[in-house]
């Protein structure tokens, strides 16, 4: 579902002088927001009901957006004991603002994740500190979000790891891009290989692999670089890598849509059906 949104451009690069880089760069700039909730998924896999969070904070757009892509939405049906079953669960939405040109911009849901954050049974981290910012990208003003692909053993260690994407909150040319982008993964691989997590409870297979995203934020000048709820965040996405050992048959949304801190099990959420990317 799209809507185009005429001056989206001055309200989204208020306070944002990431779009001032070189041509090349600024042609990839979008803006996007991760709006969460809950939904309640039907036997049949209809949309029962779903609550959007603080939707006050939300542009009007974004709300109505939501109001009409959500309630058609299908999903896999949840079977328990043979039957097919309600479900409840966690939502984030990555919201996307892309431009078209003449100061119009497209707005589209552009990845989801379903969860349910309190499931006993869902992988825990035990010891996930925090990667070390480079001091190089420290002086350099680069923020950005790592997006990490982790196969965990069943005795909760991480037998692999790997970024999937790298979205970057500085332009450059492409050539510092890549750096930046290599630099800010390369810090939280190496971090991320020495996190542990909660055992696993099933044997049925040797690793769980999980998805965390990983943020580097900065206060300059006193103004923080974190985004809030219901704000545009002004970024350049970098490219998906393609990971041998990640299945992509098992993943039911992006990366990206995973709140900062948020751990996703892959294969272990609602299933969305409905084709979401450009719809």
């Amino acid at each position: 579902m799209k809507r185009w949104l005429p001056g989206l451009l001055c309200m989204v690069l208020s306070g944002a002088a990431l779009a001032a880089g070189p041509g090349a760069a600024s042609k990839r700039v979008q803006a996007s927001m991760l709006v969460t909730g809950t939904i309640e998924v039907a036997p049949d896999g209809s949309v029962a009901q779903y609550v959007l969070d603080h939707p006050n904070e939300l542009p009007s757009a974004v709300k109505g957006l939501l109001v009409k892509a959500i309630p058609i939405w299908k999903f896999e049906p949840i079977v328990v004991d043979g039957k097919p079953a309600i479900a409840k669960a966690a939502m984030s939405l990555r919201i996307v603002a892309k431009p078209l040109g003449d100061g119009n911009y497209s707005i589209t849901v552009a990845a989801t994740h379903f969860g349910d954050r309190n499931d006993d049974h869902a992988i825990k981290s035990v010891q996930r500190r925090p990667p070390v910012y480079p001091p190089e990208a420290i002086r350099e003003h680069v923020t950005g979000t790592v997006y990490l692909a982790l196969r965990v053993d069943a005795a909760g260690k991480v037998a692999d790891a790997a970024a999937e994407q790298v979205n970057l909150g500085e332009i450059g040319s492409d050539v510092q891009m890549k750096q930046w982008r290599d630099r800010l993964a390369s810090v939280s691989v190496a971090t991320a290989s020495r996190w542990t997590f909660s055992p696993a409870t099933d044997a049925a297979s040797p690793y769980r692999v999980v998805r965390v995203p990983v943020t580097f934020n900065l206060r300059i000048n006193g103004y923080s670089t974190r985004v809030g709820y219901g704000q545009w965040n002004v970024y350049v996405p970098g490219p998906v890598q393609l990971i041998p050992w990640l299945d992509n048959k098992l993943m039911s949304g992006g990366a990206d849509a995973l709140p900062d801190g948020d751990i996703d099990q892959v294969g272990h959420d609602l299933r969305l059906l409905t084709p979401i990317k450009g719809a």
